[in-house]
């Protein structure tokens, strides 16, 4: 966890800058920067949840259906 954060400190400080030498709006940066923490806690709660919660069954149960169909459609085709 404290390496997710590190790497989000140095993604933030990169984008504040970018934004600063750029005179980005001030808008410009509540967006920036609340995309920055919204993803910053997403992987955080993925980290932590990671027992509970698995990424390979959202992708199966997503992907799952449209394997099918192209396995039924291509064995209707032969």
């Amino acid at each position: 966890m404290i390496i997710i954060a590190i790497i989000y400190a140095c993604l933030l400080f990169f984008e504040w800058r970018y934004l600063y030498c750029k005179n980005r709006t001030v808008r410009t940066y509540r967006i920036v920067f609340a995309f920055v923490i919204f993803t910053f806690l997403s992987m955080e709660a993925l980290y932590f949840f990671r027992d509970q919660f698995m990424l390979a069954d959202v992708i199966e149960m997503v992907f799952d259906p449209m394997e099918k169909f192209i396995v039924w459609s291509n064995e209707k085709n032969e």
